[in-house]
């Protein structure tokens, strides 16, 4: 959530940073059009804004607020640039600075029969900060636009102006009923392009397990072809992040994916889990003897065959070079102990390699299971059963040893090592 928030507020800064110019360009320009058609007579002042104000001060409001506008602006930008964030906060006072401007504008050279336009402007803005600053402050800048435009007219009504109330409601009835339908649907796209980027995000650190609800769509569009191209590349994606391609297993980040659910799990079921940690006895003396192709050919033979002797839940991971690990969730010490000694077994009956090459090939296993009481334990599992490895290589390799907290009670069991073909 925290980082969801800060990505927003990034993004809203870079968002203010390119605007700025722009905002600061029209802003002036629009200053100095109206202060130079005021100046040859081609523009008036509204009879509300004279009788108000006056035309002296009129005048020097209609240079004044564009400035005031970009001076804010350049102020604006300045905090963004050294802050690198902007909340919503600050995206908020831009739009409202937007509506000022409009509607002192508005205020200055529009007659009261065309308030109206003040409206209309407003719905630029209101759009242009939906897209994007979000609904939030979408919704506070059409009550601000709401709150505008009936001021005006209430500033012309106590002037003297004669104001219809009626058709002022009803104009503002219409504004805010298509304003907030659009908005309403700017949401709806918002809401889906960040379920989108959610799952990207999820992605991109290797979770692919969630997809995209193409049936919520009723009216499908741009944003749902989006959804369906990445839920037909999603489970290829998965195999090409998450899957180490020579033996078929799961690659570390796949592994740790894996590691961390069932961590959590365990902790919350107060279940056991266990870890084989599994290492090729004198691996390098096979690619030293037949060749990298061959011990190419070893690992996807191990992968297939540390598969083949794991059960449906059990995770099998591909860590290191010549290294495995089995994650066996809702496993005691002793059925682990068990697919440890099988393993080691199916290893004696398989050899490897190719028809030229039939290479018989062992493993060192140390085993590590407990239960879980909270998912901060994974560290310390996985060192046990590292630990429990090096002790069975220690030991001669081609063995099974289960980790103890006394190593004078870790129990070793397997084959007197065979040496290499």
């Amino acid at each position: 959530m925290l980082r969801d928030t800060a990505r927003s507020d990034t993004t809203t800064a870079d968002v203010l940073r390119w605007q700025t110019n722009h905002r600061i360009a029209l802003a002036l320009i629009a200053g100095a059009v109206s202060v130079g058609l005021r100046t040859v007579g081609f523009l008036h002042l509204s009879p509300v804004a004279d009788a108000v104000v006056g035309p002296e001060m009129a005048d020097w409001y209609l240079g004044l607020v564009p400035v005031s506008y970009a001076i804010l602006v350049i102020a604006i930008r300045g905090w963004v640039q050294r802050q690198r964030s902007a909340g919503q906060a600050l995206s908020t006072l831009m739009a409202v600075a937007d509506l000022v401007v409009v509607f002192w504008l508005v205020f200055l050279l529009a007659s009261v029969e065309n308030y109206h336009l003040g409206l209309f402007l407003a719905l630029f803005s209101l759009q242009l900060t939906h897209v994007y600053f979000g609904r939030a402050p979408a919704l506070l800048t059409l009550a601000a636009t709401a709150a505008a435009y009936l001021l005006l007219n209430d500033i012309a009504d106590r002037h003297g102006a004669v104001i219809r109330w009626g058709e002022v409601l009803i104009t503002l009835a219409i504004f805010g009923t298509g304003a907030l339908l659009v908005t309403r649907v700017q949401s709806n796209l918002h809401e889906r392009l960040g379920a989108l980027v959610r799952m990207f995000d999820r992605a991109q650190e290797g979770d692919f397990g969630t997809s995209y609800d193409v049936s919520a769509d009723r009216r499908p569009d741009a944003i749902t072809a989006v959804g369906r191209a990445y839920n037909r590349m999603r489970t290829e994606l998965a195999s090409i992040v998450l899957t180490d391609p020579l033996s078929g297993c799961f690659n570390r980040r796949g592994f740790e994916q894996q590691y961390r659910r069932e961590l959590a799990r365990a902790a919350r079921a107060q279940t056991p889990l266990a870890l084989l940690a599994i290492d090729l006895d004198h691996f390098k003396q096979v690619n030293d003897t037949h060749g990298h192709l061959v011990g190419d050919k070893v690992i996807a033979g191990v992968g297939e065959l540390l598969r083949a002797s794991a059960r449906q839940d059990d995770v099998v991971a591909r860590t290191g070079g010549e290294e495995f690990t089995i994650l066996a969730p809702n496993t005691s010490l002793e059925g682990a102990q068990q697919l440890a000694q099988r393993v080691v077994e199916a290893f004696h009956r398989r050899p490897f390699g190719d028809s030229v090459n039939r290479i018989p090939v062992t493993v060192s296993i140390g085993v590590a299971a407990d239960n879980v009481r909270d998912d901060g334990m994974g560290e310390a599992l996985r060192a046990r059963a590292d630990e429990a490895l090096y002790a069975a290589k220690r030991t001669g390799r081609n063995r099974v040893v289960t980790w103890s907290p006394d190593p004078l009670k870790s129990l070793a069991a397997g084959a007197p090592e065979m040496p290499p073909a």
